[in-house]
């Protein structure tokens, strides 16, 4: 399923412009353009130039003064308990993204996916559709160190599909096996292993660093994930 949703089209967009976008961004295209107001879609060939398409457009590149949105379609019915979420701060700590994810249901697998792009990809499975209706909802658009995520369904491949032709809503499609080198499913980022740094401070200084009540010392070794010996 290499099916796009184009989001975001002005209405003086028409399928020949379209046509010239993906020309232009060399991102084939195996259909027509199928033009409504406001949004598009169309089908690729092929999954690798589906992702071409989200990764190099969507939120990038103007039509008649409007940033276009390009994200997979995914039928209602196909909406599953898992999403794909984007744009994700590239030093983003592990730990703080699963609290995030965690205030919206029950996380059962978390999977990083590698990309062309500078920033993170994740493919979520929620307990639940309606904790990932929820994620979905609340964390798209969300502001995270002045990236915007963006969430997309993960179709159930398994649900019956509405019907023939192009109606559906937008979504990321499953992505099959990970791409070379990425991890598996669950895997966490590899953390480096530990390195010892002696810091010599003057003895003045020492009180400042440490705090009242060691309150200083004890939010850098928080926000550090570090240990303190002295």
């Amino acid at each position: 399923m290499n099916k796009l949703y184009i989001g975001n089209v002005s209405a003086e967009a028409s399928e020949e412009d379209l046509e010239s976008v993906f020309e232009q961004w060399k991102i084939p295209h195996s259909g027509p353009f199928l033009v409504k107001s406001g949004y598009a879609f169309v089908d690729c060939p092929d999954e690798k130039a589906a992702m071409r398409a989200i990764d190099v457009l969507s939120g990038k590149v103007e039509l008649h003064g409007k940033l276009l949105e390009v994200e997979h379609s995914v039928p209602k019915r196909q909406r599953s308990c898992k999403l794909q979420i984007r744009n994700i701060p590239p030093h983003m700590q592990w730990e703080v993204l699963d609290g995030i994810l965690a205030q919206y249901g029950a996380v059962e697998s978390c999977e990083q996916v590698n990309t062309d792009t500078e920033t993170a990809v994740v493919n979520v499975r929620y307990g639940a559709k309606d904790q990932a209706r929820l994620a979905m909802e609340k964390l798209n658009g969300y502001m995270m160190e002045n990236y915007a995520l963006k969430v997309s369904y993960i179709p159930d491949e398994t649900a019956a599909p509405e019907g023939p032709g192009v109606g559906g809503r937008r979504g990321f499609n499953a992505r099959g096996p990970p791409r070379s080198g990425s991890p598996g499913l669950g895997a966490r980022p590899k953390v480096q292993s530990d390195i010892p740094l002696r810091v010599l401070v003057p003895t003045q200084f020492v009180g400042a660093i440490i705090g009242k009540e060691g309150a200083t010392i004890r939010n850098i070794t928080k926000q550090t994930h570090s240990s303190f010996q002295h």
